[in-house]
């Protein structure tokens, strides 16, 4: 292991670029402040592109020698600081130690290492000579770590190591990691001051952030560069904005996507799927998507159907869709390797699937064997793979949910494929972390090709930076413990952190047996998140909403309710993702980043700007302490006002969840309905809850396909004597405001009724008191 240094340096207009013995590096500025630096020794890398960025435009900086070395600074955000020899460099509070090397050739086998360094094999792991790259940097004691995806534990990722690797988890224990995504990046705080990092290196990576060393950090890579984002703040907004605009967007889901879901591994055979949709419908439970899960394949081939168990799977979806039900189905990367399936002999005709190191397919097994993997790096084979979604498409079936692709391999070390296996002219140890990416890619791609006027759903496990302008993303097989349903929070809250907005757990927990409470609790929560699925596995207790009786049912059903309500609210957090990269479901630093009582909370949250909620986690509780940050808040259930930066102490019963609505705001509500239709929001309510000024907004569309849409806002003032409100543009709607009396007059139909006010809104209101 050595230490880098460069003996020289060279200066353009827009890079400055370092030479050493062995290794060269480059720096450039981006647009807002970012900086990336390079380093590679490879001649092939001096021009490395990366696999899951947007592009972005260079910009011009200037370079000034001082005495502690090299001043680099930019147009915006903080400047940096260089020593060439030995390498060393601070951005802001960030401070870089120094760059090791691993020499001479480090090796990794087909098991992600235990440790931070890999062990040396025989030279058949996939890695090219000369890999293995460790950025050392400084942690101040007080120091917090947020982002890195989905992992396990609470919000604050310091004091672990992490590891970068898609793996096949099944068991979430509190210290399990890796788990299905790869996301390195962090957003580090050190006071009321943020910086974010992002790696973007495809191979094995590793983050100890303070676990060896408590005063240090380490950004290890196993490939032979090292690609480093430095991202200014000083906001966590500010940086997820940056960051998303790097990996890109979600873009707006379906509206149906963001009702209620139901899964089950497996509704065994038609009759019984149409079951659960009559279930459903006769407890008159909100619900848009029925699932299915893999038995309804014909020996699990991708691309088919049970011909024994679902005859007609047209009829299927024909019948569901008139319950105002869309049908969604799980597709595997795996493909049987079966003389005469179609799949598989138009794959090979194409040559799609992934090869060893003697160009024969590489053959394993999943659910069925004998299987071989597409190569989803490979244009050619992506687009195969959306022509293969006519099968679905002449089906009648909406969506897609994409599994078993980190990817899955049974019966291997690792539970994976070997990662000297070839993908074009890369091995698979290079390409492991993007093989969910890539068919989520196939499959985004492959639904907008056959259903131009719809927006494609896709659902996946495994995933990377970037995932999510294709997939929306669920964090895998969870259990039904109170636990999972507290850790869900901090998991998606990070999600979103590392600009992932559209996310969900599987609530009731998949595996283990769920009861009624922790049902309830769990949809409660549920109706927070932006995917909202009930799946449960093979082997454990059905917990569809009816399986428990009363009170359960009814609670359930309230829940489900409130999801409908929100949908306008949450429509509109959506949209804001796809134009800001905003995530609909926040930890409160997020909003509040100065108030040190934000920092280490993780089990509140606040959906969108406007909604603070404290969920219910421990069984039988009947109150719970809740921070409110600055400002005032209104309880959502009773309209009692309360003012911020302070600690209550709330009752919990089992017919709500805590939840308060930020003073100033108008939330966009409707009223309940079974499922979704579309979005122009004919009949919306403004629950406003009232301060010196007032604002809202809602996106209204078509619900679904590219027309446009537009934002439709309220904006008004309220001094306790006098209520003014405007709307644009103009539409009729409903305005919902606690007051203590009723108005002396007004300029539209109102009334007052046990400290409610509700009144009729076109264009303008003016009432006073």
């Amino acid at each position: 292991m050595s230490q880098l240094s460069f003996y020289s340096y060279r200066i353009s207009a827009l890079a400055l670029e370092l030479q050493g013995s062995r290794f060269q590096a480059r720096f450039q500025a981006l647009p807002g402040g970012i900086w990336r630096l390079l380093i590679w020794h490879r001649p092939e890398d001096c021009q490395k592109s990366s696999w899951v960025l947007e592009p972005q435009s260079i910009q011009p900086f200037q370079t000034s020698e001082n005495p502690a070395g090299l001043a680099l600074s930019a147009e915006a955000g903080p400047g940096l600081q260089l020593n060439l020899a030995p390498f060393y460099w601070q951005f802001g509070f960030l401070k870089a130690l120094g760059i090791t090397c691993d020499m001479p050739f480090i090796r990794q086998e087909n098991l992600p290492p235990a440790g931070l360094r890999h062990p040396a094999l025989d030279g058949s792991d996939g890695l090219p000579w000369g890999s293995g790259l460790s950025l050392n940097l400084a942690l101040g004691p007080q120091d917090a770590i947020y982002g890195l995806g989905e992992r396990t534990g609470f919000l604050n990722k310091r004091g672990r190591i992490w590891r970068n690797w898609t793996k096949d988890e099944f068991f979430h224990s509190p210290q399990a990691d890796p788990l299905y995504q790869s996301h390195p990046f962090m957003l580090l705080r050190r006071e009321s001051d943020y910086l974010g990092l992002y790696l973007d290196e495809s191979w094995y990576s590793c983050f100890d952030l303070g676990y060896s060393d408590p005063d240090s950090m380490s950004v290890y890579t196993a490939g032979p560069t090292l690609d480093i984002y430095l991202i200014p703040g000083p906001t966590p907004a500010e940086i997820v904005k940056a960051y998303s605009a790097l990996t890109g967007r979600a873009p707006l889901p379906p509206l149906w996507a963001l009702g209620a879901h139901q899964c089950r591994w497996s509704y065994p055979d038609q009759e019984s799927v149409l079951a659960i949709a009559q279930g459903y419908r006769e407890h008159q439970l909100p619900l848009d998507a029925l699932w299915l899960d893999i038995d309804h394949m014909e020996g699990y081939k991708v691309f088919s159907f049970c011909k024994q168990r679902f005859p007609d799977p047209s009829a299927l979806t024909a019948q569901l869709q008139a319950h105002g039900l869309r049908t969604v189905v799980i597709v595997d990367p795996g493909v049987k390797q079966e003389a005469a399936y179609p799949i598989y002999e138009s794959g090979r005709q194409l040559q799609a699937f992934i090869r060893d190191q003697q160009d024969r397919e590489y053959v394993g097994e999943v659910w069925p064997e004998p299987v071989v993997w597409p190569d989803f790096s490979q244009p050619e084979v992506r687009s195969w793979w959306g022509r293969c979604q006519d099968f679905y498409r002449l089906n009648g079936v909406a969506g897609l949910w994409i599994d078993m692709n980190e990817p899955a391999v049974f019966k291997t070390p690792g539970k994976t494929l070997p990662l000297n296996l070839r993908q074009g002219k890369h091995s698979h140890a290079e390409l492991h972390n993007l093989y969910g990416y890539q068919m989520a890619m196939a499959t985004w791609e492959g639904l907008k090709a056959r259903k131009p006027d719809c927006r494609p759903f896709v659902l996946t496990r495994s995933g990377c930076p970037g995932i999510q302008k294709y997939a929306l993303v669920w964090t895998g097989d969870n259990s039904s413990y109170w636990e999972h349903l507290e850790m869900s929070l901090p998991m998606l809250m990070n999600l979103g952190l590392s600009g992932v907005p559209l996310v969900g757990a599987d609530i009731g927990g998949f595996s283990g047996d769920c009861d009624g409470e922790l049902l309830l609790r769990w949809t409660q929560l549920g109706v927070l998140y932006p995917f909202m699925r009930n799946h449960a596995g093979k082997g454990s207790r059905r917990q569809e909403p009816w399986q428990f009786g009363e009170p359960w049912l009814s609670l359930i059903r309230s829940a489900l309710e409130l999801r409908y309500q929100l949908l306008p609210y949450l429509y509109s957090l959506a949209q804001l993702a796809a134009e800001r990269g905003e995530p609909l479901l926040r930890p409160l630093l997020y909003a509040y980043p100065d108030d040190p009582q934000t920092w280490q909370i993780h089990d509140q949250c606040l959906l969108g700007p406007d909604l603070l909620a404290a969920p219910v986690l421990r069984p039988g509780q009947s109150r719970r302490a809740i921070y409110l940050p600055a400002g005032a808040w209104q309880d959502f259930w009773t309209g009692k006002r309360y003012q911020g930066q302070e600690w209550i102490l709330c009752e919990t019963p089992l017919a709500q969840m805590p939840l308060f609505q930020r003073c100033g705001s108008a939330l966009p509500l409707v009223a309940p309905a079974l499922s979704t239709k579309d979005a122009w929001w004919k009949d919306l309510i403004w629950k406003v809850a009232p301060d010196q000024t007032i604002l809202g907004r809602v996106w209204q569309d078509a619900g679904d396909g590219d027309a446009p849409g537009q934002w439709r806002e309220v904006t008004g003032s309220w001094d306790g004597q006098q209520l003014i409100l405007n709307q644009t543009p103009a539409q009729a709607c409903l305005v919902q405001m606690p007051v203590f009396h009723g108005p002396l007059r007004g300029n539209v139909s109102h009334e007052y009724q046990s400290g409610q006010l509700s009144l009729a809104l076109n264009s303008h209101a003016l009432l006073e008191w």
